[in-house]
């Protein structure tokens, strides 16, 4: 067992206790909306299955993103997404839609919160993990290369999947 010992000066160890105290010494919940400015715009990427994501720019508080998958001549999937700040997070919600509209889900939508926010790579994670997504990473691979890497949980067991885009407008 580590004993912690406090520090030999009564003023510094008050500050650090006000501190702790205060919230001050807490880490800062990662990022903002600015941080996903990089995937405002129309990305598009595969082959046998097309995948698009549009994003939207931030404003009032929201960015709001749209994407279809497409393979064989079929749509596969519709997905929206918004993305808000709220308190002292960045929050992402997201539905997946067939063509009739009906959902995927069948109630809430999936909800993640960011966990990570570095230049041009933002990570969002659900905690506790929902049945579905555990997490969501978004990160530029280039200029005008996208990569969305995202983890699923089924049954307890974790896979996921990679798409890979190129911007497209």
């Amino acid at each position: 067992m580590k004993i912690l010992t406090p520090p030999a000066s009564p003023a510094l160890f008050a500050l650090g206790f006000f501190l702790c105290l205060s919230g001050a010494a807490r880490a800062e919940t990662p990022g903002s909306l600015a941080d996903l400015a990089f995937l405002e715009g129309h990305w598009r990427g595969g082959d046998e299955f097309i995948f698009e994501e549009t994003w939207n720019a931030a404003e009032g508080g929201v960015m709001t993103g749209m994407a279809r998958g497409v393979s064989a001549g079929e749509l596969r999937v519709l997905e929206y997404i918004v993305v808000s700040e709220e308190k002292d997070s960045v929050v992402m919600r997201f539905k997946h839609f067939n063509r009739d509209y009906s959902t995927w889900e069948e109630s809430d939508p999936i909800v993640l919160t960011l966990t990570k926010a570095n230049e041009n790579d933002v990570t969002f994670s659900a905690d506790p993990p929902s049945q579905e997504v555990k997490s969501v990473r978004y990160f530029l691979t280039g200029e005008d290369t996208l990569q969305a890497d995202v983890v699923l949980v089924e049954n307890g067991e974790e896979s996921g999947f990679t798409l890979m885009f190129e911007r497209a407008d």
